[in-house]
């Protein structure tokens, strides 16, 4: 999509459509969208105001107001994202993207034209990296890892032998054509067309909480929100690493407020893993250990996390799962949770290439406190026992799996499906 039609779009959604501005009290009309709700049900609706709680809308003539926690997403009917024929692209540091047509650099902060008609103009220390390419899968792949890699400075990224290559420095100012670089006490222009993108380098690398929902815009590019507010018929965004950008609501596609609601336990890591065995001298014990402990994304053999499920036809039938965790008889697992989460949810198994005369107590803690004590045996389950255990306030989560037979054959236990809410 070309910037004048961008632009053209712009011009008739002024035109056509504005929203309530709570500061000032001015009336206007509102914004056909489709509200998706989490509870599967969709709305044909027009949206008048939105603020980090809540969003009012116009339906049928009444206005409603929905909290955010109850919806999904909110779709604008006319405007679908599509991917940009843009080479540059913007990369903050709290992941947000945007595609622009020109950038510059001067006195560490970035002013960009972006496509949907949307200015930046930030700190470059909130800046992560500049890509100067659209390419297919495999350079993608090549720059997600470059992109990766631990900095020790800034960097220019060229392309040598269809190798990424990184060229470590100081970045100074960016015109249209090149870069200022500086590389120990020498400083050349670098012609940008020679470049694949530039690494701005980060002393420390922050953690950002999670986005209360992604904008996206027509022209694939996304912002990840800590807050918004309307003002003037634009919305006024705050990224959750502290940009402040200002979008037209014409060149967005949707308000996706589900993105970061839900996560693989296992993308946490272990704040402990540890096993003690049912019997075992001092001298093996080391060597028992290194074996036994709870394995992530994988069963103890290597293969793919699985349970068994009994059908109504009381055949078995074998699920196989990419996320969770294996863990022994012996086994202690926990996570930190830093009150970030609602509930977790799941379901635990015996590993079905485990000899079927398991019997463990599992136990669930959460800061201390029991959730669940459930004695589960291998030879009576017919279906992996659900788990769905309250997180609110909590900062630490304990699985702990006990010898209740007295004997350790069997005792395997696979956690899969294993989802934090917020």
């Amino acid at each position: 999509m070309s910037f004048a039609h961008v632009s053209k779009l712009c011009i008739i959604a002024i035109c056509s459509f504005a929203f309530v501005n709570t500061c000032s009290g001015r009336q206007s009309t509102a914004f056909d969208t489709i509200v998706e709700l989490r509870d599967g049900t969709s709305l044909e609706a027009q949206l008048r105001n939105i603020d980090d709680d809540s969003a009012v809308f116009s339906i049928d003539g009444d206005d409603r107001t929905i909290s955010n926690d109850s919806i999904d997403r909110i779709r604008f009917s006319e405007l679908e994202a599509k991917p940009s024929d843009i080479a540059k692209s913007v990369v903050l540091v709290d992941g947000s993207k945007l595609f622009c047509q020109a950038i510059k650099v001067g006195k560490r902060e970035l002013t960009a034209k972006c496509e949907c008609d949307v200015e930046l103009k930030i700190s470059t220390r909130l800046v992560d990296h500049v890509c100067f390419s659209v390419g297919d899968d495999e350079f993608a792949d090549k720059w997600n890892k470059t992109t990766a890699a631990k900095r020790e400075s800034d960097a220019l990224i060229v392309s040598r032998d269809q190798k990424l290559q990184m060229i470590d420095g100081v970045i100074g100012d960016i015109s249209a054509e090149s870069v200022s670089f500086t590389v120990g006490d020498r400083t050349a222009d670098v012609q940008l067309s020679r470049l694949v993108g530039l690494l701005f380098y980060r002393r420390v690398t922050d953690e950002f909480a999670p986005a209360a929902f992604v904008l996206q815009l027509i022209d694939g590019s996304r912002i990840e929100v800590r807050s918004l507010a309307v003002e003037d018929n634009k919305f006024l965004v705050n990224t959750i690493a502290g940009a402040r950008i200002s979008v037209l609501p014409d060149v967005i596609s949707s308000m996706d407020f589900g993105v970061n609601r839900e996560m693989w336990l296992t993308e946490l890591d272990p704040a402990t893993n540890d096993w003690e065995p049912l019997l075992s001298g001092a001298r093996i014990l080391g060597n028992l250990k290194r074996f036994s402990l709870a394995r992530m994304d994988k069963s103890f053999n290597g293969k793919q996390l699985a349970v068994l499920l009994q059908g109504d036809d009381q055949s078995w039938e074998r699920k196989q799962y990419s996320n969770g965790f294996a863990i022994k008889g012996g086994g202690k697992l926990s996570f930190l949770l830093a009150k970030q989460f609602r509930r977790l949810s799941g379901v635990i198994a015996f590993d079905p290439d485990a000899n079927s005369a398991g019997v463990v107590k599992l136990v669930i803690q959460v800061d201390g406190v029991n959730q669940v004590e459930e004695v589960l045996s291998a030879s009576t389950m017919k279906q992996p026992f659900p788990i769905d255990v309250d997180l609110v306030n909590s900062d630490r989560i304990v699985f702990q799996v006990e010898y209740h037979d007295r004997r350790s054959v069997g005792d395997i236990l696979h956690a899969v499906d294993m989802k934090l809410h917020r």
